[in-house]
């Protein structure tokens, strides 16, 4: 059987090697310097060769020791991920969402919580709608697109249906009885290259109507939160904006709508689809 070198004293190599210095990764690590230097001597007697060069001003790495480090910091850092993921395999359900989504999501998941209180939701928020359960460390996902992806198992959430809305008081200070009027006011757009309200002024014929300008924004929940400020007219999901329009913060001063093929879907790698948080969250949804 292949002798592995002392694990313990390859993390204080790390350690020592990250501060370069005994003297502070002993405290760091809450030992004595002594015994930092002898872990670090075990480590050597095992490779037989030197991991550090000792100066009067400190510590710099062999080239042994440069090659060694990057290794050791992979290998405790895959571990760390490893353990997390098996830690929080029964009582944490790790989601990514993004931000535009959470307007929708984030009631749901406090009704969850309130019907679960033993499943405990972490929800991390981002700018990107798609998700690689290879490399982020997450147990299921919303993401948007044309297919929820593949290697996947996936339910469908909403289709994305476009419409403009504004703020009520805007619509009543000034008009918006056509849709020509929108050349008056300041379109406000969450995509840089203002594709939503393009395709939306065409697909009701229009073209007059200058899409380029308004400001643009990394979201459509920036947007849509500008438009509840009163700064102009957002082009935004009907499913997202559902309870602002119910509640009266937003108004949809046109009925026409666009649907653009995109959708919402909840999605999770088949490796977790036996675990019960996930299963049990799924049917939550899919009971909404």
């Amino acid at each position: 059987m292949r002798r592995l070198p002392p694990l313990n004293a390859l993390q204080i190599f790390e350690t020592v090697a990250r501060h370069r210095s005994f003297t502070r990764a002993a405290e760091h690590l809450c030992l004595t310097q002594g015994a930092v230097s002898r872990q670090i001597l075990s480590l050597e007697d095992y490779y037989r060769f030197p991991l550090f060069k000792r100066h009067a001003k400190g510590l710099t790495l062999t080239a042994e020791g440069e090659l060694l480090l990057p290794a050791v910091r992979e290998s405790f850092g895959r571990i760390e991920e490893v353990s997390l993921r098996l830690t929080r395999q029964r009582t944490d359900l790790a989601l990514k969402v993004p931000t535009c989504v959470m307007r929708w999501m984030l009631p749901k998941v406090m009704q969850f919580q309130a019907d679960h209180p033993d499943l405990h939701v972490q929800m991390t928020t981002t700018w990107q709608h798609d998700v690689d359960f290879h490399v982020e460390p997450f147990d299921a996902a919303i993401v948007y697109g044309s297919s929820p992806g593949h290697d996947v198992e996936a339910i469908e959430l909403f289709e994305e249906r476009l419409t403009p809305v504004c703020a009520p008081e805007l619509a009543q200070s000034r008009p918006l009885a056509s849709i020509d009027d929108l050349a008056q006011h300041t379109l406000l757009h969450p995509t840089r290259d203002h594709r939503d309200w393009r395709n939306w002024l065409d697909h009701v014929g229009a073209g007059h109507v200058d899409a380029e300008q308004g400001p643009s924004f990394d979201t459509l929940d920036l947007a849509t939160n500008a438009a509840l400020q009163g700064f102009g007219v957002a082009i935004s999901d009907l499913e997202l904006i559902d309870e602002d329009v119910a509640s009266k913060r937003l108004v949809r001063p046109f009925d026409a709508v666009l649907k653009t093929g995109a959708r919402y879907y909840f999605v999770y790698p088949e490796s977790v689809a036996h675990q019960q948080k996930v299963h049990l969250f799924r049917e939550w949804l899919e009971a909404r």
